[in-house]
């Protein structure tokens, strides 16, 4: 036989003794055990009272076997008990119990017996409690997704409500725009250059074209989201994203990592790489903006994964060393026009949550312990996990 082959089955057999020797087991079974051997074969033939308890005394250890190692360790310390008391009780060796040999083996036999019973009622009870703490798992995951999808519900709800109220002020703002604009352009041609009317209109016409803008920006988000889902490489999005970002960076004096465990194969993720770059890319950008201006930090990206409801989900995070969000602000900093910016419309991290809610994932945030910064992930289902 090789020798791969024999230290194979020499580990086999090891880790099949191991639950029968452990430190419970000899403190209460096998010790317990020699030591009732020992004073019974010491015991006088003329002491027959002494046999009976010695020889009852036998079942203490056989049920904190079976209590401790189930029927593998009831089973084997009765065994263990019955052949070491063997001799004492049918032949003269050093002495002989003087009982009856009817009942002498019929005590051996309850022995195994017991063993067997308690040692099988004891897994029993094993694999009922293994059951209950599994099925515990799959409920606390199911009521962590459940909790999950109301948020997203919720979120949703209220994104879709202000969504149409957006789009219709913004609709009707736009109209009346237009009209302003074209009249200050012909007030415009009509006045002559070097005039202080001619600087006015120019102003006048550069804010409608500001007010514009921001009427499209509202536009945007009270409009669909259209995606383009398919399998997506997480380590090829952050790459990208890493490569967007880093000339902003390096302007304000901010450092980019990509921190990943290169010992785990990440799976792809089912989703639209336009829609997750902008996501990322805004939730970088931010944090790029967030660190004191010129005063450097530390911008880092990691990946990994993690199971949410009994899905796996990978997790792409981006954690910046500016400070901390005021915990007021973290439960509305995903609400549609909330911004701390001067001139922010407050729509860009509602719709980094509308884009993730439409990959079924979820975005969060946290500040990081010690004030060392801010922490944005984002989980999308794995490929073939969560996807429809």
């Amino acid at each position: 036989m090789p020798d791969h082959a024999r230290g194979g089955i020499a580990k086999g057999v090891l880790e099949d003794l191991r639950p029968i020797f452990t430190t419970k087991m000899v403190l209460t079974a096998w010790i317990p055990c020699l030591v009732i051997t020992v004073l019974h074969y010491r015991t006088g033939a003329q002491h027959t009272w002494g046999h009976d308890i010695l020889r009852r005394l036998y079942y203490l250890p056989i049920l904190f076997a079976a209590f401790s190692g189930g029927l593998r360790g009831g089973v084997t310390v009765s065994v263990f008990a019955s052949l070491v008391y063997l001799p004492h009780a049918f032949t003269s060796l050093l002495v002989q119990d003087p009982a009856d040999a009817l009942e002498k083996g019929l005590e051996i036999l309850l022995y195994n017996i017991v063993a067997v019973v308690a040692g099988m009622l004891v897994d029993r009870e094993r694999r009922e409690r293994e059951k209950q703490e599994r099925l515990a798992t799959r409920l606390g995951d199911a009521l962590a997704e459940q909790r999950r999808i109301e948020a997203q519900l919720i979120r949703a709800g209220k994104l879709g409500a202000l969504g149409e109220m957006t789009a219709g002020i913004a609709h009707e703002i736009k109209n009346p725009l237009h009209a302003l604009k074209g009249t200050a352009e012909i007030l415009r041609d009509a006045v002559p250059e070097g005039v202080p009317e001619r600087r006015m209109l120019m102003l006048h016409i550069a804010e409608i074209d500001r007010l514009d803008q921001t009427a499209d920006r509202f536009l945007s988000f009270a409009r669909p989201i259209p995606a383009d889902r398919r399998p997506v490489e997480p380590e090829s999005l952050i790459d990208r994203v890493v490569s967007l970002v880093s000339t902003q960076a390096r302007k304000e004096g901010v450092e980019t990592r990509v921190a990943t465990d290169g010992a785990v194969e990440l799976p792809k993720v089912m989703g639209d790489p336009g829609l997750l770059a902008q996501l990322l890319l805004n939730i970088a950008l931010n944090g790029v903006q967030a660190m004191t201006p010129g005063g450097g930090g530390t911008l880092t990206f990691s990946l990994g994964t993690e199971r949410q409801g009994g899905k796996e989900y990978v997790r792409m995070r981006v954690a910046n060393t500016g400070p901390p969000i005021p915990a007021e602000n973290l439960e509305r900093i995903f609400d549609p026009f909330y911004t701390t910016k001067d001139g922010g419309t407050g729509l860009g991290l509602s719709i980094c949550s509308r884009i993730a809610d439409l990959h079924e994932g979820a975005l969060t945030v946290r500040n990081l312990p010690g004030e060392r910064g801010v922490e944005f992930s984002l989980s999308l289902p794995a490929a073939g996990t969560g996807d429809g």
